[in-house]
């Protein structure tokens, strides 16, 4: 994982704890796989209330965001994504592959992506002695202080036309400056607390039994 993707997945992940910090578990429908569990503070007006919905092989979650998972080989969805995380822990890698529903959502341009990735070049370009002096004050200057880089075309018109003194960028229409968007780790982490809320609860219903 990149070190943006890390920061961006930290700060995503303590601002979901603060937000529903005080959630409390609602069960609208418990038929077997059939589920609908709502979480939300109990004052009005509360921040980040979401919702998980199963049926066999599926699962909805709604926090302001919609995603739809299934997988033929789980009837249970809770399982699926109890066995491919530690409890209070995502994996959105693996989970976004099971998106059905949604899936435009999923990755999104990150500017602190292709910043990290043009810095690095031009001082590999330094490094290796292929680039002119003061090249770091120009791609500075022209790509992030005049270049309109806040969405994905106009970061690689900027690299594409940036020349100085004959050196340019070469090719770098692999360059993938993509990453989970804030909405799908949101709704990852809304799944992966919605899961613990039900298993503890359960947990005390069979104890109290």
């Amino acid at each position: 994982m990149k070190p943006s993707s890390q920061t961006q997945e930290r700060e995503i992940a303590a601002r979901f704890a603060r937000d529903t910090a005080a959630h409390r578990m609602t069960v609208l429908h418990d038929d077997g796989l059939y589920r609908h569990l709502r979480f939300a503070a109990p004052e009005r007006g509360s921040v980040g209330p979401f919702d998980l919905i199963t049926w066999p092989y599926n699962l909805v979650v709604k926090a302001g965001w919609t995603f739809h998972f299934d997988i033929d080989a789980t009837p249970d969805m809770f399982n699926l994504f109890r066995k491919t995380a530690f409890s209070g822990e995502i994996n959105p890698g693996y989970w976004s592959e099971k998106v059905r529903a949604g899936r435009d959502e999923i990755e999104g341009y990150n500017p602190n992506l292709f910043e990290e990735q043009v810095k690095q070049h031009v001082v590999d370009a330094i490094r290796g002695g292929d680039a002119p002096r003061g090249i770091g004050a120009e791609v500075t200057r022209d790509i992030f202080e005049w270049g309109d880089i806040s969405h994905e075309a106009g970061a690689r018109k900027e690299l594409e036309d940036f020349r100085y003194q004959d050196w340019t960028f070469g090719e770098t229409w692999e360059w993938n400056f993509c990453d989970f968007t804030p909405g799908f780790l949101h709704c990852c982490h809304a799944i992966r607390r919605g899961i613990d809320l039900w298993d503890a609860a359960r947990e005390q219903a069979e104890v109290a039994a």
